[in-house]
């Protein structure tokens, strides 16, 4: 899963390869290093209904595919959109 990442302005792509492997292509190095730690910082949410709600395990954006579509969703707190390189649906609000 390939995706571009925008901020009013093209950033960059992220590509899950690997379970602890995401293939970043950022040209700005502090940007870079902070997508870094976003895909490999763990997270972990609520669930269930709100009287008995329970914690999810926690997980690593870069742990699985399905963690990484996760994590992209979470992008949009920081003010980032992405879309499906191989999608020409264009740009999804996160």
């Amino acid at each position: 899963m390939k995706i571009e990442i925008y901020n009013g302005e093209h950033v960059g792509t992220a590509e899950w390869q690997a379970p602890g492997r995401v293939a970043l292509d950022v040209e700005d190095p502090e940007r870079r290093s902070w997508f870094e730690s976003f895909f490999a910082t763990e997270d972990s949410t609520l669930d269930g209904p709100v009287e008995c709600a329970s914690m999810t395990g926690a997980e690593r954006g870069d742990s699985s595919e399905e963690a990484f579509a996760r994590a992209l969703y979470r992008l949009g707190f920081y003010s980032y959109k992405f879309r499906d390189v191989a999608s020409t649906a264009g740009a999804r609000d996160t």
